[in-house]
């Protein structure tokens, strides 16, 4: 009742301000061309007024809003040509791949999508070759590092030192601790990682070369240059920035596809929207500190977390929400309390998850109580299984004339020490945890994900892969976009309107000497328990 007596009392300024927006754009009638500049980063937390003008920087936009705007202009009738310059980007791969994808929706609408570039790597070639017409400087080099690994290995260096490290892991694929234990890969490890690292190769050499294999070799050279990318036939031509933005063209305002979609969608009654939260959680699993329960970038934190979600579930407004994963693992029982937390969220309300980037070990843990699983194509999964290790530090300690004393100690009080080596008893106990974790860990996924139980080892045991519907891992590949729109056709295709809870920003997680040194401290001490980590850690940055 109140709000249909909001809507009569309004009306007349609604229209008016409706008409105003009909004269500004008939203004732009004849006009042809959008013209934007890709953001070199993406907003990734809330920034107050003050904030922000302590900065003094020029704003920046979040990926959702990036893909947003994508989207209206694909369906925006009006725009015949969308011209994109690309300053040197820090996109990771999977944002990448998303807004190329988006790209290539709007060529599929009909417009022409222009793209020009002085710079960059894998991840702005990927956005070139998407383009209908893409076009260099003169001067213009790229680097190119196509998925490749080289993990060190601390075990024969460690012992030299008199450090003896004891791994227990649930598979021989969760090979976490390898690098810590021993001196190369272990045959089963080694060849998991070559099979992830040839098939995202593969989804990435497509994609640059759209289909045809014979450019592949191109991409393996460390360095290309404008002129090497035009006689292969990847770009179209080499031009000045004065050249490319011609001052013929007959520009839409920055503006005028969201202008153009509010007249659209303009309605003197409109409907009443349902809001639908995407909540993105980054980085490795820990408890946090109890005492300050801010949630920051880069961290899933139980005690920050866990309130977070309780707030949502009982929040009526909010019907659905969309966990957007991207972690590697961390703590078991952090990973157990989160779970359980996410499945009394799905007691109120939707909820489905997004993989971004790495969504392996704690973080599959925890996705694996949503409703359903988007993924995007190269992201990197699985590692279902449990990892501990412990550091035996008695042959160091008296290599420098140190020594310990054991008093009062009682059966598996060695395992908190570092001096001790493990009794027979301790390490019976230790290997019967991971069992018990990675018990529990299979069950979740199988109750989750519909699996049964005895089959789950055939994609756990520490494996690491790229995500296929095949085998129910995720329910489908795709953006961030496709997992709104999926939300939406089960809120019975009602008018959404979407929030994104970004963390607050905060100054400690720019300055490394006031946050990064003791989240780095804090996050190997989370090691000492038994942990879901992921064994790999790729990092896609288009840096030059």
């Amino acid at each position: 009742m109140f709000r249909i007596l909001f809507l009569v009392i309004f009306l007349p300024f609604r229209l008016l301000y409706q008409i105003y927006l009909r004269l500004s754009l008939a203004f732009q009638s004849r006009r042809e061309v959008y013209e934007i500049e890709f953001p070199t980063v993406f907003e990734d937390s809330y920034k107050s007024y003050f904030v922000k003008k302590l900065q003094g920087k020029e704003e920046t936009v979040t990926r959702l809003e990036l893909l947003i705007l994508l989207k209206l202009i694909q369906k925006n009738g009006k725009i015949k040509t969308l011209d994109i310059t690309l300053p040197p980007l820090e996109w990771t791969l999977s944002e990448f791949y998303e807004v190329r994808n988006q790209i290539l929706a709007i060529r599929e609408s009909g417009k022409k999508v222009r793209i020009f570039a002085k710079e960059g790597g894998v991840g702005t070639l990927l956005l070139l070759t998407a383009a209908t017409e893409s076009y260099l400087g003169p001067e213009s080099e790229f680097m190119v590092l196509l998925p490749s690994a080289e993990p060190m290995f601390f075990g024969k260096f460690l012992k030299t030192w008199g450090i003896e490290v004891q791994a227990f892991a649930s598979g021989p694929y969760k090979s976490f601790a390898e690098s810590f234990t021993r001196g190369e890969f272990s045959k089963e490890a080694k060849k998991n990682l070559e099979t992830l690292i040839l098939d995202l190769r593969k989804v990435i050499l497509t994609a640059l070369t759209n289909g045809n294999k014979s450019l592949e070799s191109l991409f393996y050279k460390p360095m290309l240059s404008a002129d090497e990318l035009l006689s292969a036939g990847v770009i179209t031509g080499i031009k000045t920035e004065n050249e490319f933005f011609s001052e013929d063209r007959k520009l839409f305002s920055g503006n005028y596809p969201s202008l153009h979609h509010s007249i659209k969608e303009f309605r003197i009654f409109p409907k009443r929207k349902v809001e639908v939260v995407i909540l993105p959680l980054e980085g490795g699993i820990t408890g946090g500190d109890y005492l300050h329960k801010n949630r920051e970038n880069g961290k899933i934190e139980a005690f920050s977390l866990i309130p977070n979600l309780k707030a949502l579930a009982e929040d009526k407004k909010i019907k659905a929400v969309i966990l957007e994963i991207s972690s590697p693992g961390g703590s078991a029982f952090y990973s157990e309390q989160i779970h359980q937390e996410v499945m009394e969220l799905k007691k109120t309300k939707i909820v489905t998850a997004y993989f971004k980037d790495t969504v392996a070990s704690g973080g599959y843990y925890i996705a694996s109580a949503v409703d359903h699983i988007t993924a995007s194509p190269v992201c990197i999964t699985g590692s279902i299984g449990a990892v501990s290790i412990r550091a035996n530090l008695q042959k160091l300690y008296k290599k420098f004339q140190l020594n310990k004393e054991a008093v009062g100690f009682y059966p598996f009080r060695d395992i908190h020490s570092e001096f001790q080596p493990l009794s027979k008893q301790s390490v019976q106990y230790l290997e019967s945890q991971i069992k018990k974790i990675e018990g529990l860990f299979y069950r979740r996924v199988s109750e989750g994900r519909k699996i049964p139980l005895e089959e789950i080892p055939k994609i756990g045991m520490g494996r690491v892969y790229l995500p296929t519907v095949e085998n129910k891992i995720v329910d489908s590949l795709g953006g961030l976009l496709d997992a709104v729109h999926l939300v939406k056709e089960k809120l019975g295709g009602k008018p959404i309107i979407l929030t994104e809870e970004l963390p607050a920003y905060n100054l400690k997680n720019k300055i490394p000497i006031l946050g990064g040194l003791m989240t780095e401290l804090k996050f190997l001490e989370s090691l000492n328990e038994v942990s879901l980590l992921s064994p790999v850690r790729l990092a896609w940055k288009n840096r030059k």
